[in-house]
């Protein structure tokens, strides 16, 4: 039986943080930083260097349609033998089918996203609840803010307006009980302003699940304040780690040097 994902492990401070890598065409969308790679395009050698920093979790957002993903469960079990757990979005986070969904997670993927997919056919995320459990679907919800403590859930990464708000899918992915809540502000990515701890707090709020923070990172300090401030379980990471700013060790001594994390961090 598999071992909950989705566990706040503050021994372990790494086992707070999931870089994000992002796949296309079986390779990462830009070459990566990370000094010492023989090829920076490498997914497996990526997803390698973060394990080897104490990574538990790697998130693979993977741009490709579903219908272009052969590549997938061989590139699934290259990266199962680095020991990490697996969380993945094939696709804008939609679930074509019970027989698609059944053999990623047979290739070595511990958790697959659900986004577009929860509003455009929730039947198919019913049903892979009903087969697989759960714990083994992750909810992410790309969000614009509206107006002050309100956001829209955003459908294909962000592109489109789903015509409902965050927090009403936040709702509905509590009802199914999946195992986290990714919530990604769209605004921020790229900005490097820091995340939208007000969006976790009505996630978490509204949902009662783990939530991991997305969108905005551009500092070590914006992490710890993510963490300390009571609503974030998870912080995902994708520019700082894959164009080599900071080490996933790095990371670790920050998040160790704060009080939040000295009296159980190892």
């Amino acid at each position: 039986m598999n071992q909950p994902v989705f566990r706040d492990q503050r021994a372990h401070v790494a086992d707070l943080v999931i870089p994000c890598v992002d796949v296309a065409a079986g390779r990462t969308t830009e070459p990566s930083r990370i000094a010492g790679l023989d090829d920076p395009g490498d997914v497996a050698s990526v997803v390698a260097a973060y394990a080897a920093g104490n990574a538990r979790k790697v998130f693979l957002d993977v741009f490709d349609p579903w219908d272009a993903v052969d590549y997938l469960p061989s590139l699934l079990r290259r990266l199962k033998q680095t020991g990490v757990s697996l969380l993945v979005s094939v696709g804008h986070g939609q679930l074509p089918s019970l027989l698609h969904t059944g053999g990623l997670f047979e290739a070595g993927a511990d958790v697959l996203s659900v986004s577009t997919g929860l509003i455009e056919k929730p039947e198919t995320v019913q049903a892979a609840v009903r087969e697989f459990g759960a714990e083994r679907l992750m909810g992410v919800i790309n969000c614009r803010r509206t107006a002050p403590d309100r956001w829209s859930a955003y459908t294909h990464d962000g592109e489109q307006d789903a015509g409902t708000g965050a927090v009403d899918v936040a709702r509905q992915l509590a009802g199914l009980d999946v195992g986290a809540i990714l919530a990604n502000s769209v605004d921020r990515e790229g900005t490097g302003q820091g995340f939208d701890l007000d969006l976790c707090h009505a996630v978490a709020t509204a949902s009662g699940l783990p939530v991991i923070a997305s969108g905005g990172c551009g500092s070590l300090d914006h992490l710890h304040e993510a963490l300390d401030a009571g609503d974030t379980t998870y912080v995902l990471v994708n520019n700082m780690l894959h164009k080599g700013q900071h080490s996933m060790a790095e990371i670790r001594d920050h998040l160790l040097a704060h009080s939040s994390f000295r009296a159980t961090g190892t």
